[in-house]
């Protein structure tokens, strides 16, 4: 049975040294030869190759553990040394891969390598023991290939398509455009949780960004003007109205439509980097307060 342990949930990791992007993922592959000494590393578009003085071979009978410091066989553990972060397609092979089969993997093409890797996530829950705080999710390989990352944030506020606007804007974000039925569903789930918060006599919708283009009733993103091909409307209600929501309501679920620009409507906001913001009673008065004028 192979353990994993990981007891952070909400750490932050700070370092003096180099320049990281937060929320991204990182591809990785480590290739190493016991017989040459060499080793190469491949993380996203770098390479990095050396020599290595260490075992000529890894005996078995340990204990591997990811996401946290051993002090001592299987424990010692402590919550400043664990992982803060999502670990994804981890491989383990009995042989050093070759320079391009690491080169597909860093570069998110498909492989199919044999043999088949000693150790892997590909049947997680039978295979690894879990202790801590950690979630557990299936993620496709577009997931985790995605050029960039985001995150949604919501505010259980009503607000017109312009105050919504502006309150993203302040907090250094954007209204979410799904361009994908993935992205779609990615929304309703975040949304879910705060049904009880939005709810009113008319259901449940948020407001989307993006506005409609009446000569050819196409809608495109409010901010680049870009066309968006991907479209999810059940029926055009409101054809007069140029703003578009998406229906978290039983009978409409997941589905667009047409709303007027003025209708108050909760907001979720959509974030591709982290925003410092420290936000004090009066300051969120003063944005409220602004927007709402």
């Amino acid at each position: 049975m192979q353990s994993v342990v990981v007891e952070a949930e909400k750490y932050s990791l700070t370092t003096g040294k180099g320049s990281y992007t937060l929320l991204g993922w990182w591809r990785f592959c480590y290739l190493h030869s016991f017989e040459t000494k060499q080793h190469t590393i491949y993380w996203n578009d770098k390479v990095f190759s050396g020599t290595s003085e260490g075992p000529e071979m890894v005996r078995g009978g340990g204990l591997l553990v990811i996401g946290q410091d051993q002090d001592r066989m299987g424990g010692g553990y402590t919550f400043s040394q664990s992982l803060n972060a999502v670990v994804a397609d981890l491989r383990l092979y009995n042989r050093t891969l070759t320079n391009s089969e690491a080169l597909d993997f860093v570069s998110c093409k498909e492989t199919h390598l044999d043999p088949q890797p000693l150790v892997s996530f590909f049947d997680f829950k039978n295979n690894w023991k879990i202790e801590g705080s950690v979630n557990i999710e299936d993620l496709n390989l577009a997931d985790i290939c995605q050029k960039e990352s985001s995150f949604l944030i919501m505010f259980p506020e009503a607000w017109s398509f312009s105050q919504a606007v502006a309150m993203c804007n302040n907090v250094g974000g954007s209204l979410p455009v799904p361009i994908s039925a993935r992205e779609n569903e990615q929304i309703l789930s975040f949304l879910n949780p705060y049904i009880p918060y939005c709810s009113d006599a008319h259901g449940y919708s948020i407001a989307l960004g993006m506005l409609k283009e009446y000569e050819t009733h196409s809608h495109y993103h409010y901010k680049s003007g870009e066309n968006i091909t991907y479209s999810n409307f059940l029926y055009r209600r409101d054809e007069d109205s140029n703003c578009v929501a998406i229906a978290v309501t039983e009978d409409d679920y997941g589905y667009w439509y047409y709303s007027k620009c003025d209708l108050e409507l909760c907001t979720i906001c959509n974030f591709t980097s982290v925003t410092h913001l420290k936000v004090s009673k009066q300051f969120y008065k003063l944005i409220y307060s602004t927007i709402k004028t």
